[in-house]
């Protein structure tokens, strides 16, 4: 099934009833949506300890036999944490409680990390073109685009078998706004020029599947269809209609124009200045509840010489701040006694009482909304990842803070 088909085509009246806004089921749909919601978080936490431990033994020497094996495993961990961030999504928009980032990314980058969950374990080529006029940073959000193209190829090959994959990247101007548009297509194939403005159009206006056509339409269709509607783009070709050999989304983004020269000098210092400070003399302080991904975490820090403390909970991180000394706080958000955000509060307290300097925290959460990392930055911390979480961009971050 093509995804745009976003609707059967044969609905009947009593599908339109059970489809519309029936009062009374909505008191059950937001029971279902915040169960599914609590259930993605349980999930992700054993996943982001399965993907971790996966990324540690890829990295050192295998057999082929045995790196053909863990590989084919990472990518089924991956395959099911798209599933977690599918639910989510599906759940938050079917509430109408779906918060959009709106950041910068740099999008060469961007793309090059998207490749590698794009094309999986997919026994296919992929080929990239991006425009040579794409500005170098885009505003929107990015996380959820990737999100997007990645369930769009995955379903682009699921229908039908290619050796090669074009992906192509630019940006079309509509009225006063910008639009990123991805093209997914085999080698020589292109969007036509009415095609293309009929998909810039669309833009604003796709309808949304309703939580009880899933069935008919597939999980993975109706992400694809609701996801590109909340973000207030379009997918080509509509339903019923166009080449199903080509498939195309629009979807609106934000110019920056001073963006680099805000960001880049400050990201150089940060860097020169750590590399003068001898990493073996940085201690960090590890809280995680959950044995397996603290002893991830811990396994992933060592390999940089830094000395780490592990402790379990808010009281022993409260604890442990008061009888030595860290240069950084790894902080979970949810664990038994003492969450992260309050122990956060009162770390936070401790230091204005004794006049120190403030701590830098990072929270670890399994919620990868943006409302959680608000939370986090209210309570006083300094940054968040969400979990599963990746050796580089934990590297990246502490770095970043250690720095300074």
């Amino acid at each position: 099934m093509n995804p745009s088909d976003c609707l059967p085509e044969n609905k009947s009246l009593d599908d339109e009833k059970d489809s519309g806004t029936n009062k009374e089921s909505e008191p059950a749909h937001s029971a279902m949506n915040e169960f599914l919601s609590l259930l993605g978080h349980e999930l992700r936490t054993p996943l982001a300890g399965t993907m971790g431990m996966l990324e540690l033994v890829l990295a050192g020497d295998l057999a082929a036999d045995q790196r053909s094996a863990l590989e084919l495993a990472n990518a089924s961990a991956r395959a099911m944490l798209r599933l977690v961030e599918d639910m989510h999504d599906l759940a938050r928009i079917e509430t109408g409680r779906l918060e959009l980032e709106s950041s910068p990314f740099e999008v060469r980058s961007w793309v090059g990390d998207m490749v590698p969950k794009v094309a999986g374990s997919a026994d296919v080529e992929i080929l990239v073109e991006i425009d040579a006029r794409m500005p170098q940073i885009l505003i929107g959000d990015g996380d959820r685009i990737a999100h997007l193209i990645t369930d769009l190829v995955g379903l682009f090959l699921k229908s039908r078998r290619c050796e090669k994959l074009l992906l192509r990247f630019a940006l079309e101007t509509q009225g006063n706004g910008s639009c990123l548009l991805v093209t997914v297509a085999q080698p020589g194939e292109i969007l036509a020029d009415s095609e293309r403005k009929d998909l810039l159009r669309s833009c604003g206006h796709s309808p949304l599947i309703p939580l009880l056509s899933f069935r008919q339409v597939g999980i993975k269709q109706a992400v694809v269809c609701n996801l590109a509607a909340a973000l207030g783009g379009a997918l080509w070709p509509a339903q019923g209609s166009g080449d199903q050999n080509l498939q195309a989304l629009a979807v609106p983004v934000q110019l920056s124009e001073n963006y680099d020269k805000a960001g880049v000098e400050p990201r150089v210092a940060e860097d020169v200045l750590y590399n003068q400070r001898d990493p073996s003399e940085s201690h960090i302080l590890l809280v995680e509840d959950d044995d397996a991904i603290r002893r991830l975490v811990e396994l992933i820090l060592q390999q940089r010489g830094w000395q780490i403390t592990p402790v379990v909970d808010g009281l022993q991180a409260l604890e442990s701040i008061q009888k030595s000394h860290f240069d950084l706080v790894l902080m979970d958000i949810r664990m038994p006694r003492l969450d992260g955000l309050e122990a956060t509060r009162r770390i936070r307290r401790r230091e204005q009482t004794l006049g120190i300097q403030p701590l830098p925290i990072i929270g670890m959460t399994a919620h990868a909304a943006v409302q959680d990392r608000i939370m986090c930055l209210e309570a006083g911390m300094n940054d968040h990842l969400s979990k599963p979480i990746a050796s580089n961009r934990l590297y990246s971050m502490i770095e970043k803070y250690l720095a300074r």
